[in-house]
């Protein structure tokens, strides 16, 4: 088989997160070979959100697990976990930038880079409407989809002067700055940026594709695509990307992927059935446009709704998670981030353990 990178989703967010359980997972994968530890970005996490999302990973209801809308910060916290985990790498899955201030993050980001020898990743986005109002708890507007995509042009061009020029400066429609000394630098000076969408299919005139075409070493999507969706978006893209000059020999296809796994099918649906059945909203956010499926079709030219995100995920035994795997591996994906679904982090560590055992060790 292909060789392929794995990793996990650390439990910095929702309600099976903690201090300890997110050093005792980065130790563990990198026990149990994984190669990335991944963290979806929010800095304004409500109660409801809490509930809602992420989709899978500890139920609010069980004991163990917390009530609060936890939302550990993303770069403090792999600075942290990169003194606990000396191999595994870092990402943001995605990182909702237009958020932040790119000189300050930039600043973060280099100081990340620099602490943890390069493992850092960058994966990025412009947010859904269902972020409107982590946006206007923050003080920003929402702007247009294409005026976002801009603007994340700017950010991500802007920071590259700041890791890369002893003295930066940057003149755009949203960045402005000149003569900024900032130190350290990443070790390498190209960290790599991820581009977060659902596809990169649809020619250059799509923000998206513009985006990655200009700026991304790679893509981040999932969840919600096929096989047979993600070999269709990448054959597109290729296309393009030989249209504008763009070389893809070291592009990273990085899939994010839900699984419940277990020795049993019984067992992997036991994991995964309370989300369903107790925690419904949170069965029903599918992550893309969530209350407005039914705009799908004209938004993103599909024909039809997306199912939600548990009726995506792979759920089933070591074998049934395999074949899974391998039908995006076959598609092109060369990374794949696991999104565990538990109730408790008990079985979220049976399940890491499992994975390795039988569909890591088949890879590589």
């Amino acid at each position: 088989m292909p060789t392929v990178k794995f990793g996990f989703r650390v439990p910095a967010t929702g309600p099976s997160s903690s201090v300890e359980r997110m050093s005792d997972s980065a130790r563990l994968a990198e026990e149990l070979g994984y190669y990335s530890g991944w963290i979806q970005d929010h800095i304004s996490n409500t109660f409801e959100r809490h509930k809602q999302y992420p989709v899978g990973m500890g139920s609010y209801n069980d004991p163990t697990n917390t009530l609060e809308p936890m939302q550990f910060e993303t770069i403090s916290t792999f600075s942290w976990l990169a003194g606990i985990a000396q191999k595994l790498h870092f990402a943001t899955g995605i990182m909702p930038i237009l958020l932040r201030d790119p000189i300050i993050l930039g600043k973060q980001i280099a100081t990340l880079d620099a602490i943890s020898g390069s493992r850092f990743i960058l994966g990025v986005g412009v947010s859904n409407v269902t972020d409107k109002p982590e946006y206007k708890a923050v003080g920003r507007p929402l702007l247009s989809y294409a005026q976002r995509y801009e603007m994340l042009g700017e950010y991500i061009a802007a920071m590259r002067e700041i890791w890369t020029k002893p003295y930066a400066s940057f003149h755009g429609k949203y960045v402005n700055f000149d003569d900024l000394c900032v130190y350290p630098k990443p070790p390498h000076p190209h960290v790599p940026v991820l581009v977060g969408c659902y596809t990169l299919a649809g020619g250059i005139q799509r923000p998206a594709v513009k985006f990655a075409i200009d700026h991304a070493d790679g893509w981040n999507g999932g969840l919600l695509n096929t096989p047979e969706g993600v070999k269709s978006l990448i054959e597109d893209f290729k296309v393009t990307a030989k249209q504008a000059g763009k070389d893809l020999s070291k592009f990273e296809w990085c899939l994010s992927m839900r699984v419940s796994i277990g020795t049993t099918e019984a067992e992997a649906r036991e994991a995964s059935a309370w989300i369903t059945d107790i925690q419904t909203s949170m069965s029903q956010y599918a992550g893309y446009m969530h209350k407005e499926k039914e705009t799908w079709r004209t938004a993103k030219g599909g024909d039809a709704a997306p199912k939600s995100n548990v009726e995506t995920a792979a759920v089933g035994t070591p074998s049934d998670i395999l074949k899974a795997a391998e039908a995006y591996v076959d598609a092109g994906v060369t990374h794949i981030s696991v999104w565990f679904m538990y109730p408790r982090y008990d079985i979220f560590v049976r399940q890491m353990k499992l994975f390795s055992k039988e569909v890591i060790s088949c890879f590589n």
